[in-house]
C-alpha cells in the first residue's frame, strides 16, 4: 500500500521536534512528572539499566500476524499471514524508524511514563493508516467529553503550538492509573517521589 502513495506524506503528521529542544534536551531539573520521568532515564544509571533492558527485549520479539480460523480459534486454529499492508507498516512505522526502534522507544516511554503515544499518519485519499509515529508523553494530552469520555487530543509542537487531533489520529496505550482515567501510571512515579 505504502509503494502506491510514494512519498506522499513521507512527513510526520505532527511536528516532533525543534532546533532549540534538540540543544537544550536533558537540561531540565529533577521534575516528578512525564518530562522529569523521561530526562530521569539519562540521568539515573540504574534506571537506564532497567529500562533499557526491557525496552531492548521487548524490541527483539519476532512479531507476526495470524488470521484465525473456525469459531473458536485455539492454538492449531489460525494461519500465520506472511504478506499483508499492516506487516510492512509494522516492519517500517515511518520512512524514519525502524520497527525495532518504535518498539523499543515506545517501551521506554511505557516504562518511563505509564504511557505510549503513537500519531496515525495518513494519505487523505485513503481511510487505511499508512504511518505510524511516536510522540512523546508530555506534548499529548486527552480532550474529555462530558458525555463520550474523549472528544479528541491537543499536542504541544516543539514551538508551542497546540495541534488537534481527532479520536482515529491517536493510539494510546497505557498502564492504567487509578486516579486519572486518562492518562497512564508507570514505576518511573513512584520512585521519583
Amino acid at each position: 500500500m505504502r509503494s502506491l502513495v510514494g512519498s506522499i506524506i513521507d512527513k510526520a503528521p505532527v511536528p516532533l521536534s525543534s532546533a532549540a529542544s534538540r540543544l537544550t534536551a536533558g537540561m531540565g531539573g529533577s521534575r516528578n512528572d512525564a518530562v522529569g520521568q523521561l530526562q530521569a532515564f539519562g540521568r539515573v544509571g540504574t534506571l537506564f539499566g532497567i529500562v533499557d533492558r526491557l525496552a531492548t527485549g521487548t524490541s527483539k520479539v519476532n512479531w507476526a500476524l495470524y488470521r484465525k480460523r473456525g469459531r473458536n480459534p485455539g492454538k492449531g486454529e489460525r494461519t500465520l499471514v506472511e504478506k499483508h499492508a499492516a506487516l510492512d507498516m509494522w516492519d517500517k512505522p515511518n520512512p524514519f524508524t525502524s520497527r525495532q526502534e518504535f518498539v523499543e522507544a515506545y517501551q521506554q516511554h511505557q516504562d518511563l511514563t505509564g504511557e505510549g503515544w503513537w500519531a496515525v499518519g495518513r494519505d487523505p485519499r485513503f481511510t487505511l493508516p499508512l504511518e505510524l509515529w511516536l510522540i512523546r508523553p508530555d506534548r499529548i494530552a486527552p480532550v474529555p467529553h462530558p458525555t463520550e469520555f474523549i472528544s479528541g487530543y491537543v499536542y504541544r509542537g516543539p514551538a508551542g503550538e497546540l495541534i488537534p487531533l481527532g479520536l482515529d489520529e491517536v493510539i494510546l496505550l497505557k498502564r492504567p492509573n487509578p486516579m486519572d482515567p486518562y492518562r497512564g501510571i508507570g514505576p518511573v512515579q513512584s520512585i521519583m517521589s
